[in-house]
């Protein structure tokens, strides 16, 4: 990516968004397999690209196609900061000590850095006491320390960009100038200190493009080598008005797969049913072993029988697109509600009913047969699509976690929604804010804003997600009034979406840049 101010991108450090995220995991073994070879992976969860995930993460030291998560972004992603392209000119130096407060965390992240340049092999006395466990279970200090060589041989390099995230969890995000092969560098800390997270990622974001018009911006998403389509919308009142479809598609766009942008969807549920009187956002609910998904997330860690309340699930569903905080909200909010609250947002709730669980899906995409997957493809009723979920495994143990790198969206595994939709749910999700009921919804959204916000901006909400295949990001803006507009005749805000599909990974690092583009066109930052 261009040079940026600290800040400038997703801190998703390794995690991923759900769904496909982010940002989706593709959890554990999956990522050691990944781990010494030129993989696909990707950001967030499988619901998500990332070659990483919160539970057992590894090291990513080969070449990848695709980022963390701007779900997560993590934080979510779904990702990181920004470098130069090689060759070119590199930017001012960044102390890591000047923005990482965490002493424990800094001193993680100098010694991440140091293996960069020092020569030798990674002792096991220090791999064992750096390193939490399940990251240990993956990858031995010898393999690390032979990984990391052919990084060091396109050194020296540079760190031009910090991040660090902000309210979930111990993780910091580097841009690695290098001439020869720029480097993000994405590392989380468990409670205890230790390294969960390790991740050198090549920096593929390269330069923005020249956005003058939407068009320009549908151009530019083609070198992506996937089906894109970009939907723009005006909100006013709590609704939406689509001002921009991409050419050759209905207004509004067509229903693509979304990855973790469903998750709008259930935040909009959860609001109806605080405003009912069905939950309260101090409610507690229980993490079970039968409602753990896989990651992107940090749920799925806590001890069966621990608590986490409707908010903070709410907060990690959003700002790091947790699939257990996802799924128990489901579970909290109900089938009924949810789709009562689709059919409220403007939604074809007959198309998302029943509501799939992010452990559904993975289950239903990397666990079972395509015999499965080929009669929910062919299922045009609620009802039929319920009858494939009561017949799957209930045991996660069978999802093939070598294989979440496949995309199964072909197959309907998925959530669709038009662009025109996610636009529909964030202008209704704002106008719930405004009720004493949503009262937590806009520092929800904007706890993770998705990236840089430009100049001009007042309030940026985000919620992205990536799955194998899939990448999708959706922006809600609010902008001074635009020149020459009665602040009367001005809409409340703006909305842009953008979804990707294709029969393999998405660069999800060139996709940042092209889109944030976007995002400055819509704030009208030029700059």
């Amino acid at each position: 990516m261009p040079t940026r101010t600290a800040g400038a991108h997703r801190a998703t450090a390794g995690r991923a968004t759900a769904g496909r995220g982010s940002t989706g995991a593709v959890a554990v073994a999956a990522a050691a397999a990944l781990l010494l070879t030129a993989c696909t992976g990707g950001e967030e969860d499988p619901m998500s690209q990332d070659p990483t995930s919160a539970t057992a993460t590894t090291t990513e030291l080969s070449t990848t196609t695709a980022a963390p998560a701007p779900d997560s972004m993590t934080a979510g992603p779904d990702d990181a900061a920004a470098t130069t392209a090689p060759g070119s000119t590199p930017p001012s130096e960044v102390d890591p000590a000047a923005v990482i407060s965490d002493e424990v965390l800094l001193e993680q992240t100098q010694w991440a850095l140091g293996l960069l340049e020092e020569e030798g092999v990674v002792s096991e006395e220090e791999f064992a006491e750096r390193f939490d466990q399940a990251f240990q279970d993956q990858i031995s200090a010898f393999e690390l320390s032979v990984g990391i060589g052919p990084l060091r041989l396109a050194g020296p390099y540079t760190v031009t960009d910090v991040v660090v995230a902000e309210g979930v969890g111990r993780a910091a995000s580097l841009s690695l100038h290098s001439d020869q092969r720029p480097l993000i560098l994405s590392i989380v800390l468990d409670d205890e200190g230790r390294i969960e997270t390790l991740f050198y990622q090549d920096d593929t974001s390269g330069e923005p493009p020249v956005i003058g018009a939407w068009a320009d911006l549908d151009a530019a998403l083609t070198e992506l080598g996937a089906e894109a389509q970009v939907v723009v919308g005006e909100v006013r009142d709590g609704t939406c008005q689509t001002v921009h479809t991409t050419e050759g598609l209905p207004e509004g766009g067509e229903a693509w797969p979304t990855g973790s942008v469903f998750k709008l969807l259930v935040l909009a549920g959860l609001v109806d049913a605080v405003e009912a009187g069905e939950l309260a956002w101090d409610d507690d609910l229980e993490v079970t072993e039968g409602v753990k998904s896989l990651p992107s997330g940090v749920l799925q860690d806590r001890e069966a029988g621990s608590t986490v309340t409707v908010q903070e699930a709410a907060e990690l569903m959003i700002s790091i697109s947790d699939n257990t905080a996802t799924d128990l909200l489901i579970a909290a909010v109900g089938q009924d509600r949810l789709r009562s609250s689709a059919e409220q947002a403007g939604v074809d709730a007959e198309r998302l009913t029943p509501l799939q669980t992010t452990r559904e899906l993975f289950i239903l995409g990397w666990g079972v047969g395509q015999d499965v997957r080929d009669r929910w493809s062919r299922a045009t009723a609620p009802q039929e699509r319920q009858a494939v979920l009561d017949d799957l495994p209930q045991d996660l143990s069978v999802v093939d976690v070598a294989a979440v790198t496949t995309p199964v969206w072909q197959d309907g595994v998925d959530w669709p929604l038009t662009g025109g939709e996610v636009c529909s749910i964030h202008a209704r999700l704002q106008h719930q804010a405004s009720t004493g009921a949503g009262a937590p919804v806009r520092d929800i959204l904007a706890a993770n804003p998705g990236g840089q916000v430009p100049d001009g901006v007042t309030y940026q909400g985000f919620k992205g997600g990536s799955a194998p295949g899939v990448l999708a990001l959706s922006y809600y803006v609010e902008t001074g009034t635009a020149s020459g507009t009665s602040a009367q005749d001005a809409p409340d805000g703006f909305v842009l979406t953008v979804q990707t599909r294709s029969g393999s990974m998405i660069d999800q690092l060139r996709m940042s840049t092209i889109v944030e583009a976007g995002l400055r066109h819509l704030a009208g930052d030029e700059d």
